[in-house]
């Protein structure tokens, strides 16, 4: 795919995450439909074509199920549905190329929250996806603000935030 970020290595933030218009529309819209709670899903490369892969955000479904080990509902966290499974399986694989994570923050602006990090860590002090970057999109009203994108660093050992440049659909 013309205009893809190179990798020099694995955890080595891109000097910049490019996506194609279409795909950002498609994230955007989702993150307009689900307010006033989160939407989550991700961005892949499959087949030499590029897409944006809308996930349920099941965090509602926890809260209700178990309030003392889910405290947050969707309005303020996600979870993503049983349906990022066999996107993240087939990309351990190699059968497809994870490009990014992405959430919306409602009413908040798109930063990389604690809660955004302890996630994409998971139970180790990197990330199971380091080339994997995370789409931070702010709405508020369902009107989308700031985009912004973050990657880990290996050397740093945290996530940085790296410029967002959006192509037109080849």
């Amino acid at each position: 795919m013309d205009n893809e970020p190179t990798y020099s290595g694995k955890g080595t933030a891109p000097p910049e995450f490019i996506i194609q218009r279409a795909v950002l529309d498609v994230l955007t819209a989702q993150a307009c439909a689900t307010y006033p709670d989160e939407c989550c899903g991700m961005v892949i490369v499959r087949g030499g074509r590029e897409e944006a892969v809308p996930v349920a955000n099941i965090q509602d479904q926890l809260h209700a199920a178990d309030p003392a080990q889910f405290p947050r509902t969707a309005r303020n966290a996600y979870t993503m549905g049983p349906e990022a499974g066999p996107v993240l399986i087939a990309a351990e694989r190699g059968a497809l190329q994870l490009r990014a994570f992405y959430h919306s923050h409602p009413d908040h602006d798109a930063y990389f929250s604690e809660e955004d990090r302890r996630q994409a860590l998971g139970a180790w002090d990197e990330p199971g996806y380091p080339d994997a970057a995370h789409i931070v999109v702010s709405v508020r009203n369902r009107e989308v603000g700031t985009i912004a994108v973050f990657a880990w660093n290996a050397a740093w050992r945290d996530f940085v935030q790296v410029p967002l440049t959006v192509v037109e659909s080849c």
